[in-house]
């Protein structure tokens, strides 16, 4: 009987061993597993900060002027479809300009109490009409001038004219607090116009108005773009505009709105 019994001893030992080698490969394996996932957690942090390193290193203007421009194709392709959307959106806001400002009202896009615009004015117009704002109590004012402002010779100095935009925001602000007030970049002339020897510092016109708003908090609209992507909009005169042109300097004027 007890020779028997002993006979049985060896194979329990056996058994006894192949699962302590089975525990520890299993052991092993998940620590492996473990090192291994671990590396890959790394790795992806790894990769994460590299990202925003990289991120850190761009300009963030640039980043934002793209941005910017993705806003300005989804506004203008906003035009096109639905142009209804974009006029809607200029209930109760005033339009005040000069001669290409005529046109909001003149082809029936807004109303004529709601477009205060007049062939030949120029910005220093703006304050004999706080009396009329103030009736309207609009909820938005739309500055667009600059083309006469240029060739009249009164700022023979782009900070002068910049000096003399941020007097008159500052008038209507005083008369409509709670307004929200906004000035057009001057938009430029087509080819037929340049024989005015003004326009050709236009562009040193509206860097000098981009910077006054930016130091002083005012909205600016940068209509360069849509100028660019419509000049076959403009009248042969290379001065006035097309009625095709409106919807597409009104959806421009929104993403500066919808970006407040």
């Amino acid at each position: 009987m007890r020779t028997g019994k002993r006979t049985h001893l060896p194979d329990i030992k056996i058994i006894l061993l192949a699962a302590g080698i089975i525990i520890i490969t299993v052991v092993i394996i998940v620590f492996i597993y473990k090192d291994q996932k671990q590396e890959k957690n790394k790795e992806k942090v790894a990769q994460g900060i590299r990202y925003l390193e990289s991120l850190e290193q761009q300009n963030v203007a640039e980043i934002n002027e793209t941005i910017k421009a993705i806003r300005v194709r989804h506004s203008l392709d906003l035009a096109d479809t639905d142009e209804s959307v974009v006029w809607g959106a200029f209930e109760n806001c005033a339009v005040m300009g000069d001669s290409r400002a005529v046109g909001f009202s003149f082809y029936e896009f807004l109303p004529e109490d709601w477009v205060i615009a007049e062939s030949g004015s120029t910005v220093r117009d703006v304050s004999e009409h706080l009396e009329q704002l103030k009736r309207l109590d609009p909820v938005r004012v739309f500055l667009c001038f600059g083309i006469n402002d240029i060739a009249c010779g009164l700022w023979p100095e782009p900070a002068d004219y910049a000096a003399e935009c941020a007097a008159q925001i500052r008038a209507v602000a005083g008369a409509l607090p709670g307004t929200e007030i906004y000035l057009n970049s001057i938009l430029p002339p087509g080819a037929a116009a340049m024989w005015n020897e003004s326009y050709v510092r236009l562009g040193e016109y509206n860097d000098a108005l981009k910077a006054m708003t930016e130091q002083n908090g005012f909205r600016y609209i940068d209509n360069t773009y849509v100028a660019e992507e419509h000049q076959n909009l403009y009248q042969d005169d290379g001065l006035h505009l097309q009625p095709d042109f409106y919807k597409y300097w009104a959806a421009n004027m929104l993403t500066e709105v919808n970006e407040q």
